[in-house]
């Protein structure tokens, strides 16, 4: 398990997947989601995979995600908790975007508690044991090596090199997300209970997903977030204890 942070939070939202990858209504609304929940006083979490492309090295930041970035970063300076977890689509985040852009950002997973509960946060990417061949590509992707081979390539040369990769890397994500890996969640949930965490939240599957464990008398609970992009959809916990998913919609608050 990666070194812990602390963090806690009384009120918080969660989302994950947003690929964002033009100034869209879907980058707008999600920035919107930030300010608001700047004004409600909760905690962002992010699961990875924000944009469908995302190196943490300045010279490799597409247009359309600067704006997006500074407006994290200028809530971030007024007070929004903002933390991420990468995803498979995200590449060295941690060592430029640590305390500028969030307030921690975990490569694989998080700890977290919030409303006194105790929380396991990680993408999910690698949760599914039979993707053999996404696991192959995160082992030479994700490593100190690949990191070296990166800061010195040209962006003109190696941004384009990544997009053919990324699109071909897509066919496998979706061939391995088009059957839900029930089994392995729950499983890998269970270990995460076992540990003394109370609530397990995962992304990378687009697939919505609550259940309950209410025969454990403690409130145990796994989440699977869907894609913001596809319904702007995200999970919220209030210090109270209320769950679930909600929409977003701008005439609306955030939590309950």
């Amino acid at each position: 398990m990666e070194k812990e942070v602390s963090i806690s939070a009384d009120r918080a939202v969660f989302l994950s997947d947003a690929h964002l990858n033009q100034d869209d209504m879907h980058s707008r609304n999600f920035v919107a989601l930030a300010e608001k929940a700047a004004d409600e006083n909760a905690a962002v979490f992010l699961l990875g995979d924000i944009f469908d492309l995302w190196f943490g090295r300045s010279g490799l930041t597409f247009g359309f995600q600067k704006p997006v970035i500074s407006r994290l970063q200028e809530l971030r300076r007024r007070g929004l908790r903002l933390y991420y977890v990468e995803g498979n689509r995200d590449f060295y985040l941690k060592k430029h975007h640590e305390g500028v852009t969030f307030d921690a950002v975990a490569e694989v997973e998080m700890l977290a508690a919030v409303g006194g509960r105790k929380i396991y946060l990680s993408h999910g990417d690698t949760v599914n044991r039979a993707d053999i061949p996404y696991r192959f590509w995160k082992a030479i992707s994700k490593n100190r090596f690949s990191f070296g081979a990166v800061s010195i390539i040209p962006p003109a040369v190696f941004l384009p090199f990544a997009d053919w990769m990324e699109r071909n890397l897509k066919r496998t994500n979706h061939r391995y997300r088009g059957s839900f890996p029930e089994r392995d969640c729950l499983e890998f949930a269970m270990r995460r209970f076992a540990a003394g965490m109370d609530l397990v939240i995962l992304g990378h599957f687009h697939t919505e997903r609550l259940q309950r464990f209410e025969e454990t008398g403690q409130g145990k609970a796994l989440a699977v977030l869907p894609s913001w992009r596809e319904e702007w959809r995200y999970f919220f916990l209030t210090a109270e204890g209320k769950s679930g998913f909600r929409s977003y919609r701008p005439d609306e608050p955030l939590l309950p």
